[in-house]
């Protein structure tokens, strides 16, 4: 009997003790916040902004097929070239950061936007077309690796929530994306002008980012990233291409990427074109995949810090595939969510721990690797599976692109080395 009165008592006092750790960590986590609100906020900001346009390509796609009489072919040329100088491109822009610590970088990245807003907005032809999205891609890569690994620096203590953070900010501004973007183009389909409206979200960006990267920035903080960034040469780079867990972290991201933006990529066509619906419920399905992303970008952040990351990993991603592939069987915006919301976990993830991967002055080069050129690498994936739908169905080809990648990229995650991982289950 006394045995189990001393068993309850371990085991009380054992959740105490959890509780209070609990406590403690929150009131860490929010006295850390305070402290870098300064930045944090403007950071948050700006990448909810610049992730506004995230769904701009594919709202207008319907547009500039039936315009411009495009296939599905061009039409992910299109998606591909967008995502070559947006994704891509970011190691060459992680390097030139993480080299000179300049901030004309980042500053201009909402400017390029904005040109490209305005050049979509009164393209004459294909080829003007290209050069908007070029310039798009490329705010896209001089704004992510510098944000990330300025936000990723903060508070390196509680790295994974503020990662998460800034990742749900830029899943916000993606969920609002297709309704901003059909605000402007609904009132009159036939022509685009009104997306000049369109720029202000870019400019608003401008001015957040003016405010983290001022000239006249706090001295400490001014000197912590001189301290990680200088002798960051060609040498080191080749250091830290050579970092496995880093290379198999980008594989992961490359194969979720490849199912993601296929999605993203065909599904306002999927909605209006072969299921026969109207553009407002192609621009809600966008909106509740992207509420998935951000709800399960939160979630799995709040998850890494408690939880072992390489299981979670694998855990949101296998169950990702089944939900999104039921969501093209049973046309179930429910099970897009579910999907949306399970895939989301990895995101928050697998940016933490590619930066814990290598030393503080490569922190750019390698965000831009997880966040930028494995989802180049995935975009890949797109023309071709707009082929396959020019010869079958969209239905046909998007569920086999679909949930095949995502899947086999959790199965990588079980290869990933138990060394980078900071928590045990």
């Amino acid at each position: 009997m006394s045995d189990g009165l001393t068993s309850s008592q371990a085991q009380i006092t054992s959740s105490e003790v959890t509780l209070e750790q609990d406590e403690i960590g929150l009131s860490r986590l929010i006295r850390s916040i305070k402290l870098h609100h300064t930045r944090l906020l403007p950071l948050l900001g700006s990448h909810l902004f610049i992730d506004i346009y995230n769904s701009l390509l594919p709202i207008i796609s319907p547009l500039l097929i039936q315009k411009y009489a495009l296939t599905h072919l061009m039409a992910g040329f299109l998606n591909s070239l967008l995502s070559f100088t947006g994704a891509l491109l970011q190691p060459l822009y992680g390097f030139l950061c993480d080299r000179f610590h300049s901030r004309r970088f980042i500053l201009l990245a909402p400017l390029f936007i904005a040109l490209s807003v305005l050049g979509l907005a009164f393209a004459p032809n294909f080829g003007v077309i290209c050069l908007s999205l070029i310039l798009l891609g490329t705010g896209f890569s001089l704004y992510h690796p510098k944000s990330t690994a300025t936000v990723g620096i903060l508070s390196p203590e509680h790295r994974s929530t503020f990662v998460s953070l800034f990742v749900a900010s830029g899943s916000l501004g993606s969920a609002l994306s297709p309704f901003f973007i059909w605000l402007f183009v609904s009132s009159n389909p036939d022509t685009l002008h009104n997306l000049v409206y369109a720029i202000v979200p870019a400019l608003a960006a401008f001015w957040c980012l003016k405010q983290v990267y001022r000239k006249k920035a706090n001295p400490v903080h001014h000197q912590a990233q001189i301290r990680t960034q200088t002798n960051f040469g060609l040498k080191q780079l080749l250091a830290v291409c050579r970092k496995k867990d880093l290379m198999l972290l980008s594989l992961i991201v490359t194969l979720r990427s490849a199912t993601i933006l296929t999605l993203i990529a065909f599904l306002s066509q999927l909605i209006t074109n072969d299921w026969e619906h109207h553009l407002i419920l192609a621009a809600w399905a966008a909106t509740l995949l992207n509420v998935g992303s951000l709800v399960g970008g939160l979630f799995g952040g709040f998850l890494a810090e408690r939880f072992n990351s390489r299981l979670l990993l694998a855990l949101s991603l296998m169950l990702a595939a089944p939900c999104l592939f039921g969501f093209l069987i049973y046309k179930s915006l429910t099970l897009l969510t579910l999907g949306s919301f399970l895939s989301a976990w990895s995101n928050s993830i697998s940016v933490s721990l590619s930066q814990q991967t290598v030393p503080a002055k490569a922190q750019s080069l390698a965000s831009s690797f997880t966040m930028g050129l494995a989802w180049g690498l995935g975009s890949m994936i797109i023309p071709v599976v707009g082929w396959f739908a020019d010869v079958t169905s969209l239905t046909h080809s998007l569920s086999y692109f679909v949930p095949i990648p995502i899947f086999l990229a959790g199965l990588c995650c079980l290869w990933l080395s138990d060394c980078s991982q900071d928590k045990n289950v």
